[in-house]
Formats: C-alpha cells, sequence, structure tokens
C-alpha cells in the first residue's frame, strides 16, 4: 500500500450535457466533457474556445480612457515631447516595457523607458523617479504593469507637470489614482469585456489602438508576458497564447531568437510548459538578482551580438539564482526540521541576508514540501528589520492574515495566496503565533492534504494517439485551462527504474492484459524503494505523444499515484543489503526467522537491532500492528503464514527475502517422490549385503540419491514400520504392514515443506502476490 500525495477529486458533469453539445459540435465526447467540466457548456462557448482567431480579440477602444490615452500619445509624437515608459521587473512587467517601446519605437515617438530597481526602489511608481523623470524634460509617463495603487505618486506627477497614463491589471484600491488615463480592465464602471488580461495583454490593447491594428509583430512577446503572469489562458489570453506561441517559434525579433537558443529551444514546437520553465525564469532572474535592463536590452535589440551576449548573460543569472534559491531553500529546510516549528501550522522562516528577490520562490518551494502557509523572512543585519514573502494553501487567506496580524506590520499587501510584507525582527515570534492561532480557527487536518482535480476516470484501453491529438486541440495549457487530468485504474507495474541525473526521476512500463504503456514521474525517483514490482497502481497524470525514430506512442506523465493493496517485495533473488532493512521504521517492522535457527546466525540482528524480530514457533506478541514485515526465512506451513496473514491487519508492505531457504530441511536432491522411495525399498530387498547402513548410503550415492535423501526415506520406511534401524545394521520387515506415506510423519513434514517451497519459493512474483494479497482479504 502507497498512500497518494493529494486528494483526488473527480469532476462531475451530466452525461446528457455532453451528448448534446457532442451532437451540436461534433467533437468527441471525451473533449466536450473536459470543455464541459471547464464551464463551457454552450456551444457558442466552445465554438470560441477551440476557434481562438486573432480577429476574435474584442475592439481596444472599449477601454474607457483608451481615446484618451491615445489622443494624448499622439499629440506627444506631433509635438515631439518627450514620453517616458515606467515598467516592472518581472517577466509581465518586461514584456509590457518591450511592447510599449517598439510600439513608440514604431511611431517614431521621443521616448525612452524606465525600470526601478527592486533592492533600492521597490515595486511601482515612486516619488523620485517621477522627480527625476520632470528634470529630464517628459512631459507624458505611461505605465505597463504598475501603477494602478499608486495614489500620492498619481498626486505629485499631476503637481510636476506629467501626464500620468497608467496601464495595469491589478486589483485597483478603492480611491483611484487621479491620473490623466487609466487602462485597466479591473477598475470600477470599465465596459471592457474581458477582465482578466496580465499586464502585457493590456500594453497589448493599448499598442493596438495606437498603431490602428493588431501588432501581430509583437504577439509572440504578449504570449510570454500572459503565460509568465499566471492568468488564466481563457479567452482573450487564449488568443493571445496561442497565436504568440505560434508565432515565437519562427519570431523575428534578434532577442528572442538569442533566448530560444539559450534555453535550448530552438527549432522547437514552443509550449506554454516551454516558456514557463525556460524563458520566464530567465527574465525574471534578471531582476531579481541584478537589473531587468539586462531583459529589456536583450528584447529590444535589433544587434545579433548583443543578443547573444545578453541572453547568455541571463542564462548566468538564472543559474546563479538557481544555486542561490537551493541554498536558501536547504537553509530553511534546516531551520524548520531542527526546530519546533516542524509542528507549526503556519511556516514563518527567517535568516539574515537572505536575497529577497528569491525568497518568494524559496516560499513556494517549502509550500511545496509541507504543504503549510509559508512565510520567509530576510533580516537586514544593520536595522534588524525583515522583508517577507508569503504563499499559502486553500483554506488559509494569506492576505486575510496578515492583516488580522497588521500591528505587527509596517507594510504588507497582496492576495489570498500570495504576499508580501515586512517586520521587525523582535515581533517575528509575535507574528508567528498569531498566524498559527488563525490556523487553528481557520483549517483542519484535511486542509494539510493538498488536492488534485481528476478531469476523467478511464482504463489503458482508452489511451490512444487519436484521443491525445484530440485533446490538444485544447491547447495552450495553463492557468484557467489546465492540461487535463487522467485517472487510470486496474494497471500493473511491468517494470520500474530509476533515470536523469542523480536518478531522481522515475520510468514505469504498466500494463493489463492487453496493452503496455511508459509512464514517466519526474522527481519521485526517491519512491523507488517504496514501490514492489507487480503491484496494481492507480495514476493519476496527463496524456501526451512520444516520438521518437519516426514512431508515436502514448505516454503518460504522473502527477501522483497511490498503490491500494499490500505491497510484496520479492527480494527472494537479491542480495539483502544492510542499508535495505535499516531503512525499514523500526517502530513499526516486524522480522519473521526460522526457529531452528541461532540468534546469533543471523545478521539481522546486527544490522537491524531496533527492529521488532520473532521466531515462526515462538510467539511473544501480537502483530497486528505492525506495517512492514519481513519474511526473513520460509514460514514452517503454509498454515502458519495463512494464521499470521489474518493477524495482519494494518500491514502495507511485505518482504520475502528467504536468506537461509537453503538449510537443509529445505533441501531434497533428487526429490524423494513415491518412485524413488519405491526404487529405494526395492533395492534394500533385492540386494542382503546393503543392509550395513554405510554402505547401502555408499551404493545409492552412486544412483544420484544424496546422503539427505537416503537418511530422510530410512526415517520414512523406519516410521512406516517397513525396516528396522539399529545402530548402523538396516534389517527389513520381513512382512511389513502395507502402509500409505502419508502416515509417516516426516514425509508429512517434507509434504507440507514442499508446499511452502511451491507457494512460497518457486512461484513467479505475480502469483507470489496474489497468494498474499488473497491471504490478506485485501485484494
Amino acid at each position: 500500500m502507497l498512500e497518494p500525495k493529494k486528494r483526488w477529486f473527480i469532476q462531475e458533469v451530466e452525461d446528457e450535457i455532453v451528448e448534446m453539445l457532442a451532437r451540436e459540435t461534433g467533437l468527441d465526447p471525451v473533449v466536450v466533457r473536459l470543455l464541459a467540466i471547464r464551464g463551457l457548456k454552450k456551444k457558442e462557448e466552445i465554438e470560441r474556445f477551440l476557434n481562438h482567431d486573432v480577429s476574435m480579440l474584442y475592439d481596444p477602444f472599449l477601454f474607457l480612457d483608451m481615446k484618451k490615452a491615445v489622443n494624448r500619445v499622439h499629440t506627444a509624437i506631433v509635438k515631439g515631447e518627450k514620453v517616458l515608459i515606467y515598467g516592472d521587473y518581472d517577466a509581465d512587467g518586461v514584456t509590457s516595457t518591450t511592447m510599449m517601446y517598439k510600439t513608440l519605437k514604431q511611431l517614431r515617438t521621443n521616448f525612452d523607458y524606465y525600470i526601478p530597481n527592486r533592492f533600492t526602489e521597490g515595486y511601482g511608481l515612486n516619488k523620485e523617479a517621477l522627480e527625476e523623470a520632470a528634470k529630464q524634460g517628459f512631459q507624458v509617463v505611461i505605465t505597463v504593469d504598475t501603477g494602478i495603487s499608486a495614489v500620492e505618486e498619481a498626486h505629485l506627477a499631476k503637481q510636476l507637470g506629467l501626464d500620468l497614463i497608467i496601464t495595469d491589471h491589478h486589483e485597483p484600491p478603492a480611491i483611484l489614482p487621479d491620473a490623466f488615463a487609466i487602462i485597466n480592465p479591473k477598475t470600477p464602471g470599465e465596459t471592457y469585456p474581458f477582465k482578466l488580461l496580465a499586464g502585457v495583454g493590456v500594453a497589448f490593447k493599448f499598442a493596438h489602438a495606437l498603431l490602428g491594428r493588431i501588432p501581430m509583430e509583437y504577439i509572440d512577446i504578449a504570449a510570454i508576458g500572459t503565460i509568465g503572469d499566471l492568468v488564466p489562458l481563457i479567452d482573450e489570453n487564449r488568443i493571445i497564447a496561442r497565436a504568440g506561441l505560434e508565432q515565437l517559434a519562427k519570431t523575428e525579433h534578434i532577442g528572442l531568437q538569442a533566448l530560444l537558443e539559450e534555453a535550448g529551444l530552438k527549432g522547437k514546437k514552443i509550449t506554454t510548459g516551454h516558456v514557463g520553465f525556460g524563458i520566464v525564469p530567465r527574465i525574471n532572474a534578471s531582476g531579481r538578482l541584478e537589473t531587468a535592463d539586462h531583459a529589456v536590452r536583450l528584447f529590444i535589440t535589433e544587434e545579433e551580438e548583443l543578443a547573444k551576449e545578453l541572453a547568455n548573460t541571463l542564462g548566468m543569472i538564472n543559474q546563479e539564482r538557481q544555486e542561490i534559491v537551493e541554498m536558501i531553500t536547504k537553509e530553511a529546510f534546516e531551520i524548520i526540521e531542527s526546530h519546533e516549528m516542524q509542528k507549526d501550522k503556519v511556516l514563518v522562516v527567517a535568516k539574515e541576508n537572505w536575497n529577497v528577490g528569491v525568497i518568494g520562490i524559496v516560499a513556494s518551494r517549502i509550500l511545496e514540501k509541507y504543504y503549510r502557509p509559508t512565510i520567509v523572512l530576510s533580516i537586514d543585519p544593520e536595522t534588524r528589520m525583515a522583508k517577507g514573502s508569503a504563499r499559502s494553501i486553500v483554506g488559509y487567506d494569506i492576505y486575510q492574515a496578515l492583516t488580522e496580524a497588521k500591528d505587527l506590520l509596517p507594510h504588507y499587501g497582496g492576495h489570498t495566496a500570495a504576499a508580501g510584507l515586512s517586520i521587525h525582527e523582535k515581533d517575528i515570534p509575535q507574528f508567528r503565533q498569531k498566524l498559527n492561532l488563525l490556523a487553528e480557527e481557520w483549517l483542519n487536518a484535511e486542509d494539510f492534504i493538498p488536492t488534485e482535480n481528476v478531469d476523467m476516470v478511464c482504463n489503458l484501453d482508452q489511451i490512444t494517439i487519436p484521443l491525445i491529438e484530440q485533446i490538444e486541440k485544447m491547447e495552450p495549457f495553463g492557468m484557467g485551462n489546465p492540461s487535463p487530468k487522467w485517472m487510470i485504474e486496474k494497471v500493473e507495474i511491468a517494470k520500474i527504474s530509476t533515470i536523469g541525473k542523480d536518478q531522481q526521476h522515475l520510468k514505469m512500463t504498466v500494463a493489463n492484459q492487453n496493452k503496455m504503456i511508459e509512464a514517466l514521474a519526474f522527481k519521485m525517483g526517491h519512491l523507488n524503494k517504496e514501490i514492489a514490482a507487480s503491484s496494481e497502481i492507480r495514476i493519476l497524470g496527463e496524456l501526451n505523444v512520444n516520438e521518437w525514430n519516426g514512431e508515436k506512442k502514448p505516454q503518460i506523465m504522473i502527477r501522483d499515484f497511490q498503490i491500494p493493496h499490500l505491497q510484496i517485495f520479492d527480494w527472494r533473488n537479491r542480495k539483502v543489503e544492510e542499508e535495505s532493512l535499516k531503512e525499514l521504521d523500526h517502530e513499526q517492522a516486524l522480522i519473521f526467522y526460522d526457529e531452528e535457527v541461532q540468534k546469533e546466525e543471523l545478521s539481522i540482528f546486527q544490522l537491524a537491532r531496533k527492529i521488532s524480530y520473532q521466531r515462526w514457533e515462538k510467539r511473544t506478541f501480537t502483530v497486528t500492528r505492525f506495517k512492514q514485515v519481513v519474511l526473513y526465512d520460509l514460514p514452517p506451513r503454509v498454515s502458519t503464514m495463512e494464521e499470521i496473514m489474518g493477524e495482519l491487519k494494518e500491514v502495507e508492505k511485505l518482504y520475502c527475502i528467504y536468506e537461509n531457504f537453503v538449510h537443509t530441511k529445505y533441501r531434497f536432491d533428487p526429490a524423494p517422490n513415491r518412485n524413488v522411495l519405491k526404487q529405494v525399498y526395492s533395492f534394500l530387498r533385492k540386494h542382503p549385503e546393503l543392509k550395513q547402513k554405510e554402505k547401502a548410503e555408499h551404493f545409492f550415492k552412486k544412483l544420484g540419491i544424496s546422503s539427505e535423501t537416503f537418511h530422510f526415506i530410512l526415517e520414512v520406511f523406519r516410521e512406516l514400520g517397513f525396516i528396522i534401524v539399529d545402530g548402523d545394521i538396516l534389517t527389513l520387515h520381513p512382512n511389513p504392514e502395507k502402509k500409505e506415506l502419508v502416515q509417516s510423519l516426516s514425509y508429512r513434514k517434507y509434504l507440507e515443506k514442499e508446499k511452502v517451497k511451491e507457494i512460497f519459493l518457486y512461484s513467479n512474483t505475480k502469483n507470489l502476490r496474489d497468494w498474499f494479497l488473497h491471504k490478506s482479504k485485501r485484494n
């Protein structure tokens, strides 16, 4: 048995709706069901979702202030006024800045751009930058991906004579900035029909309005920011992402070409995964560790050599970022494991001089491991003030929690799942206590187990290339349109191994009676020792096509799995390393060994001293509570094993080792079946000269009957009254009573041992597993 990491929830949709939509649209019912689960239950909604043509983009002038903003920029162009683009340092901000830069350049504007430094200026508009802009003679400031909360800064801009045009997508405050124009789909009263654009999506709409046409030459840039900002890939975001990904593979932007090459993506079909894990981290790393200007310069350059140099720089910065994240994450894990906070429901981890640019990533890593609300704080060694990033789980609104503790926080902001804050070091213990008390109030035990939605339940036979190709019509996948998750039942692990650097990934071949499919589980290599071959497994995964040498095969990408039955680890033909048994949980493990073998002969007692051990025949305590059981030797009888299996109510893993199965009581060569016994008895009658035991033993050895087998046969004959053994002399009974072999106690023991060997020693892995599962009554 192996429990899944998450709670699985099977999504339901009415069969009648699926049947009706399948008829109306002509689509595969599986695809229709997946779309209906995503809330698309009308033919028109489905057609818009699947067609995703750029002609379906909304008119940018549906924004209330769009015409006003466009007129002001055109006036600035005509008059030669200086325009400043004010951006942000993440991927959405960098692409938004790039979008506006390329648009204004195309319009021959007198302009420049500015992105604040994360470490010295922080997020958003700042007064010092606005004052500097006014000094340098700028008359118009266009914010991208920021500005909607800049109430004081907007007031200052007005005083400085700067016309402030805010383009943003974040939630607006109760009081809006007094800006010249605000283009944000979320502002109250806004008439624009789609509210979930990324910052670069808003910039793209502004570019559309300024140019008087859809700027298709920039849609690949818009796709990167849209995917990178994790906005839902529905409606306009889906159109931008889909068209942008197609264009990205053949982009004409010199900087993007260099970035794709540096990320190893040149010539590939680009997916949301490639953008999210290959391109966006390199852009973000620039602003996290140094300055986002590296990324902007890469996006806007038209020089190949400079593009390659900047792409390489981003790659090196990203590598450094990864190393810093690994270091801080390791230190954070050590703090958690070495302190009482292991029991905390909310983890608050703090240390001096952690890089504030990456602590958000570290918080996500901690949450991923422990699945508890997490706050990571970096303490300034001089001021003792700490800056922090928070990540949370479903059911614990981290923004609301920070609000409850606002008396301790000079600054904080964010939303339900993520937030930023500052706090003085001396207030951290009280802060930690407050957040944990809220967790006690808001959460129950089940809330600390992550959830995963299951879109479809299927068996292995249903997974085909045509089905996967139908599902590909739903791409691009991402936030709001996740890649479908499939629960695949009743499959057996035919083969399992670890692959990759440090063997960190699992590779399985899963099968049923009709089909075999390869399945991969990334970063789950450590579970290899937890999984027994031939176990039945229930998989939660995604489907894709693996193409190699022109051959296409379905493949399962495992996201989670469970083994719902007792696992049988067949270690009969392998050398049992000490470490394998040392890894057993000594509080929940039990080892059975042979009653005739002396304790000191068993190396297992030297290598597993803390583990409970039990002789087969001398039971001293109940075995009910144990979850891991090792059969170090064969059981003496099948009935003994059956009895124990009835008691092992909690057992999850059973290891068959039989280290001493070669003990003489299990070996007969050749097996003393009825014909062998008849042959020996016949020879003894015909050859009186064999009455001396030693001489008879020597004689039969020449016939291929071992000494062990010979002595066993003599004992059977003696018990049946066929012969009389007096020291070294054998005397055949002149008129022996006819008896069946089973009337001999030794022969019955032999038959029992043969049965034991047949079931537990000679059977294949599947039959061995099936026997134990049947007897455990859990199959």
